[in-house]
């Protein structure tokens, strides 16, 4: 046990005691240490993987930026070419600074920094949200229409919850080419609440269903468009944090729905 336990290191935790099961106190303490050493080696896997995607996402708009200051260099041009190159340069930094933040929330819910959670009236929230977001669904065609109630209290951060509805909105906006987008809230059923955004757009494949919560994961159809696969990640962590669930159902060519469910506090 003490050999391989030297042998262990952070670059590589792969190694195992495997010693032959015994109900005696080593053999349970050789159990328990190859059953620290999995958890190890994976939260060491996770880091791994997290930081080569984020350098990969990040090196996207740098890698794009460089190439614009690169090109409009080789020579002078008219004011207008300059203008465009702003233009990009302008886009690829937005992009960039939605990364960082992103990142850096994932960061602060790693190291389990706590939200500051307080009284909150979701119903109002969601109204206010649809009507900020509803210009955005109007310009494509697309009606947004809200079945809320006129008040339910919830204990939450209300800058978190306002992320995570902006961002399945958002989505919902993005992945919908013609139709609606329905915001709509059950009553509360074990001081739970449920809140649905329901879409008529290009649905998700099901081999993608179970992927699209884990973080830097894209659906090939989504690749097209702008955006690093964070957003989801960061809804569910949202909503974790405030103990409840978030389930997405979807019919590709029909629509998605994604459910999400709350604690109450005092309905009224």
């Amino acid at each position: 046990m003490t050999r391989t336990a030297q042998r262990i290191s952070a670059e590589d935790l792969s190694a195992r005691l495997n010693l032959p099961s015994t109900n005696d106190e080593v053999g349970r303490l050789a159990a328990t240490f190859d059953h620290m050493l999995a958890r190890l080696d994976e939260a060491f896997q996770r880091e791994r993987q997290f930081t080569a995607d984020a350098s990969h996402e990040l090196r996207t708009p740098l890698a794009a930026m460089q190439a614009i200051i690169g090109v409009i260099r080789t020579e002078r041009r008219k004011p207008q070419d300059y203008e465009l190159a702003l233009d990009d340069l302008a886009e690829e930094t937005d992009r960039l600074r939605s990364l960082t933040e992103n990142l850096l929330l994932l960061a602060r819910r790693d190291t389990n920094q706590p939200m500051v959670f307080d009284e909150v009236d979701i119903a109002l929230l969601l109204r206010d949200l649809s009507d900020s977001l509803r210009p955005l669904a109007e310009k494509k065609g697309l009606s947004l229409v809200s079945n809320l109630p006129e008040r339910l209290m919830i204990n939450g951060d209300s800058d978190g919850l306002i992320r995570l509805f902006v961002n399945l909105l958002d989505n919902a906006i993005k992945y919908t080419p013609s139709g609606s987008i329905t915001i709509s809230m059950s009553l509360p059923a074990n001081n739970m609440l449920t809140v649905a955004i329901t879409d008529t757009g290009v649905g998700i494949p099901a081999n993608d269903l179970p992927h699209i919560f884990d973080r830097f994961y894209r659906v090939e159809r989504s690749r097209a468009t702008r955006g690093s696969g964070l957003g989801l990640a960061i809804a569910a962590e949202i909503v974790q944090a405030h103990g409840g669930t978030i389930e997405v159902t979807s019919n590709p060519g029909e629509g998605t729905t994604f459910s999400v469910r709350l604690p109450v506090v005092n309905p009224i």
